[in-house]
């Protein structure tokens, strides 16, 4: 273990002794103090700050040059420049920010730091009004990494690499402390999410003949990926996408023939069934207990006859996904690339789905987004390192 990984899980194993949730401070810290909101148009302000305005008291303005309203869900509007010279008529003020990138927070802490105001990270504000992380709110998904943060920790010494072992640490100490610093030295470049581009990859690398399927395939960007890095030499494709507006952009993938793709219309679980469904034409779409609509499930194993990569991102039903390809898995032994962050015990999930259908498997971590919980993918294959199966080569 490196002395990165040693630090990493004396300081994780230390604050969780400490029993304490570190919401109560912040509840405290903005307490009858004027607030600004800083980055509103940011991914995560788009996403939360419409319903966050609605329960804080005290909002002085929305900060973003990118806003052109005088103001926005009854907010007044500023500019930083305004912000960096009217803010000081605030006394006590707290700026809460929801910058998503190094850049922009680096930014805002130099200006908060200009204009005399105290900064606090958007995580822990989410936390003090009960706010989601994904599907599970902030203050469940601590408290269920902490249910089986033993399991977490016995998991790290499964995990082949370094690298692996402190994306898991790190991961879990922001998930207890709501801190994204902890992200920012173990982050992998999004642009290896999944396969990588590169010589020097970090995930995997493809072969010519791979069988590839894409469960959960929005409008295509990861199929366009794949031909790309491919150089369109493959064996075959599918893609699994439930929501109808995605759909039809992925059935459209592009203007030249794309030799044996097949899009299915469908989502992906451990049996056949039709379950409601919120069908909202991004990214997000998932299964809910009550929806909008209603889907069809349908198993891998009813679906595939030949399997070499497995890519996952449906929203939190990996393990579910893996569950209905039993079979595959302990035929084919595919390599499976899997998102573990839609709730808190998806990775240990998706780990104990592999286990069992498959056994024997190979396991790296990487962090792809170092701003928020998005983007956590287990890399898992039953031969070590990036390279491809044999067969597939």
């Amino acid at each position: 273990m490196t002395d990165k990984s040693k630090n990493l899980k004396k300081a994780l194993l230390d604050l969780a002794a400490q029993g304490t949730d570190p919401v109560d401070h912040y509840r405290a810290l903005m307490a009858q103090r004027p607030l600004f909101v800083l980055q509103p148009l940011s991914g995560i302000g788009r996403s939360r700050c419409k319903y966050l305005l609605t329960l804080m008291l005290g909002v002085v303005a929305l900060v973003d040059d990118g806003l052109t309203e005088p103001e926005m869900f009854g907010v007044p509007c500023w500019t930083t420049t305004r912000f960096m010279q009217q803010a000081r008529q605030h006394p006590g003020a707290l700026a809460i920010d929801f910058s998503d990138d190094a850049w922009g927070r680096g930014l805002t802490a130099a200006r908060c730091l200009q204009a005399g105001v105290a900064l606090v990270d958007c995580i822990p504000v989410l936390a003090v009004y009960g706010l989601f992380s994904v599907y599970e709110t902030v203050n469940v998904y601590r408290s269920k990494t902490l249910e089986r943060l033993d399991d977490f920790v016995r998991l790290a010494d499964r995990l082949d690499d370094s690298l692996s072992r402190e994306t898991l640490y790190a991961n879990l100490l922001f998930r207890l402390s709501y801190d994204r610093n902890w992200l920012r030295s173990i982050g992998t470049d999004a642009s290896d999410e999944y396969f990588s581009m590169a010589g020097q990859p970090s995930t995997f690398t493809l072969g010519t003949q791979e069988h590839f399927c894409d469960c959960g395939a929005f409008e295509g960007p990861v199929v366009r990926k794949f031909l790309a890095a491919s150089q369109w030499q493959y064996g075959s494709i599918t893609a699994f996408e439930p929501d109808r507006t995605n759909f039809a952009v992925l059935s459209q993938l592009s203007d030249f023939p794309v030799p044996d793709f097949r899009p299915v219309n469908k989502a992906v679980s451990s049996r056949c069934e039709t379950l409601y469904f919120e069908e909202t034409g991004t990214m997000s779409s998932h299964i809910v207990d009550q929806g909008s609509v209603t889907v069809k499930t349908v198993r891998l194993d009813d679906e595939l006859e030949r399997l070499s990569f497995l890519k996952m991102d449906v929203e939190g039903f990996e393990a579910k996904t893996l569950h209905g390809a039993a079979g595959l898995l302990a035929k084919q032994r595919p390599r499976i690339a899997a998102c573990v962050y839609h709730y808190a015990q998806d990775l240990l999930d998706v780990v104990e789905a592999i286990d069992q259908h498959a056994g024997d498997y190979h396991f790296r971590l990487r962090q792809h987004n170092v701003g928020y919980y998005y983007d956590l993918v287990l890399y898992a294959s039953p031969i070590a390192g990036c390279e491809p199966l044999p067969a597939s080569a």
